[in-house]
């Protein structure tokens, strides 16, 4: 087995991982941004209170499914994509 490829795998992994982790904590920062400056906007003492499930679901959806596309296409490519290894004796 080469090492250097499985080095280089591990690494690609973690930067992909860190890539989305930094996409998701974006996305979750802006929107409850949006919802405390529409809270103070609208003067509401409590921020989104009949919305909460709906904000819920557009805060979260999109970096979960990021994830899951992700990792349904990363095994889809060990499973499709990865010769075999050759059996060393």
């Amino acid at each position: 087995m080469n090492t250097e490829v499985a080095v280089a795998e591990g690494e690609t992994r973690l930067a992909m991982m860190r890539v989305w982790m930094a996409i998701s904590a974006i996305w979750v920062a802006f929107w409850l941004s949006m919802a405390v400056l529409i809270a103070m906007a609208a003067e509401m003492t409590v921020p989104l209170n009949g919305k909460l499930g709906l904000f819920a679901l557009i805060v979260l959806t999109p970096p979960l499914a990021l994830l899951a596309i992700g990792t349904a296409l990363r095994w889809g490519f060990e499973i499709f994509c990865r010769k075999p290894q050759p059996a060393s004796n």
